[in-house]
């Protein structure tokens, strides 16, 4: 395709040669034969075929946190057997703007590579590419685009907070109200043996050892603790503004990497979607990565439960303690589940369980790790 010199050129061939035949000049017609000459060459220049030449995109690394730097490595190799042209190369990064670059001739069986560091600052999936091409003549004249790779893509997960995941150890509020609930656990992992006293349960006489003892042994067990993590994420939209929704999702990932860290089986459940497996946290991250808000309340025990061994966390994630997601939840969380509720939206007050305040990151880290630790923070 002509550039804007290249019309430019041929129109001075088309007007130096009518100047010639009007005028009756010979030199007329020599500058229009020359300039239309070189016009050609160009022509031809920029319309051969471009020897191969193979491209290599790789992102490093291929997910990576929001906020947490990242880049495409590009490596073009020349398989012909021929020198290839200079090129201008042009990557799309995003929905907007890109990466430009400049590639040599290349020798046969020569590579080049380049970087480029791509935007982290959103979650989401970032596609790039395909590669674009531009090549131009020396003078300028004319200009051929082409494709050279085909597409890419980022996956931008959601930041994550470090927060401390409870248990009967914890110092804080949690701890003693989850060392209370366990008393009342009968448990399943053998302890110790004793002699019964009056009021211990009777299901617990060990009746074997009570036989060669001839008095009445029953069987201790360990306390139970936190076992499971069940995590709701409240997508509805007339809860959040854009700011609130992206605090949420970060509070979901951060809870569900501390319960996958700790060992704990836990679950991930919102509309439409309910994760679990060894593999929760890293599929949680992928689903979190591009969710958005929906108009359904998710009801986490329409699959079933988790399991009914030792004690739960229900935690439950949303725009205020009062929001319709946080109710439903709190009504139908089992006897030995513990509801923590984290809002994002407006500081957390009133209703059943524990409550954090997710209007920021750092109060969501201090909060939540001032109720699992008894101190301010817990350390970032």
């Amino acid at each position: 395709m002509p550039t804007r010199n290249g019309w430019a050129m041929l129109a001075s061939a088309v007007a130096a040669v009518v100047v010639g035949r009007v005028f009756g000049l010979l030199e007329m017609y020599v500058l229009g034969a020359g300039l239309g000459t070189a016009f050609a060459i160009a022509l031809v220049v920029v319309n051969r075929p471009l020897p191969r030449l193979d491209v290599r995109r790789v992102a490093r690394p291929a997910t990576v946190s929001v906020g947490e730097p990242a880049r495409v490595d590009i490596q073009v190799l020349n398989r012909s057997n021929v020198r290839s042209p200079r090129l201008k190369l042009w990557e799309p990064v995003g929905d907007k703007g890109g990466a430009p670059m400049q590639l040599a001739p290349l020798g046969s069986g020569e590579a080049v590579s380049a970087a480029y560091r791509v935007p982290t600052a959103r979650r989401g999936v970032l596609r790039t590419g395909p590669l674009r091409t531009e090549r131009t003549d020396l003078l300028g004249l004319c200009r051929r685009s082409g494709w050279l790779a085909g597409s890419g893509e980022v996956l931008v997960v959601p930041e994550r907070v470090p927060l401390a995941f409870p248990g009967l150890g914890s110092a804080g509020r949690i701890g003693e109200h989850l060392r209370m609930k366990s008393y009342g656990q009968t448990g399943t992992e053998f302890h110790s043996q004793r002699e019964y006293t009056p009021g211990d349960d009777l299901r617990r006489i060990n009746w074997k050892t009570t036989a060669r003892a001839g008095t009445l042994i029953v069987r201790e067990t360990a306390q139970e603790g936190v076992r499971r993590c069940v995590v709701v994420l409240d997508t509805r939209a007339d809860s959040y503004d854009e700011d609130g929704f992206e605090r949420a999702v970060t509070a979901a990932a951060s809870v569900v990497a501390a319960g996958a860290a700790a060992g704990v089986t836990t679950r991930m459940v919102a509309p439409g979607m309910d994760l679990r497996g060894p593999d929760v946290a890293p599929q949680s991250l992928r689903w979190l990565a591009t969710v958005g808000t929906g108009a359904e309340v998710v009801d986490h025990t329409a699959a079933g439960r988790t399991s009914t061994d030792g004690l739960g966390l229900l935690i439950v994630v949303t725009s205020h303690a009062s929001s319709l997601a946080a109710s439903s939840a709190v009504a139908v969380a089992a006897p030995d589940e513990t509801v923590i509720v984290v809002s994002t939206m407006s500081p957390s007050a009133g209703g059943k369980g524990f409550h954090v305040d997710g209007t920021s990151l750092n109060r969501l880290h201090d909060t939540w790790n001032r109720l699992v630790l008894g101190r301010h923070g817990g350390g970032a």
